[in-house]
């Protein structure tokens, strides 16, 4: 679903730290810690290639998640407040603030091919 890309990637096809984290619902810097950054290297402007490195997996994770869940908001409220059981009790945010964004993408296309429901 290109439209939640759209939403989290500028016209220009730049990545917006500030449109994600209001996207997420969270200030920039809950955004920065989440993906492992100081705020600083986040609210660079432009953004920096460290920048754009971190975010665009986090951007990549929602733009599938919202290919699931059917519009980039249900994507985020799973994201955020859903655990996923099949690995305790964290939400999808807090692994990947546990730097497992890897695991959680892989969970992704695991639900995505029908093999966890």
């Amino acid at each position: 679903m290109a439209n939640a890309q759209n939403q989290l990637v500028s016209d220009t096809g730049s990545l917006n730290p500030r449109t994600l984290a209001e996207q997420l619902d969270i200030p920039l810097s809950q955004l920065a810690e989440l993906i492992g950054l100081s705020r600083n290297t986040l609210a660079a402007e432009p953004l920096g290639k460290k920048g754009k490195e971190a975010l665009l997996p986090l951007v990549r994770l929602l733009t599938h998640a919202s290919q699931i869940a059917g519009s980039l908001d249900r994507a985020i409220i799973w994201f955020k407040y859903t655990p996923i059981v099949s690995m305790g009790t964290k939400t999808a945010m807090e692994h990947v603030r546990d730097g497992n964004i890897a695991w959680v993408h892989g969970h992704l296309e695991n639900v995505y091919n029908g093999v966890y429901a």
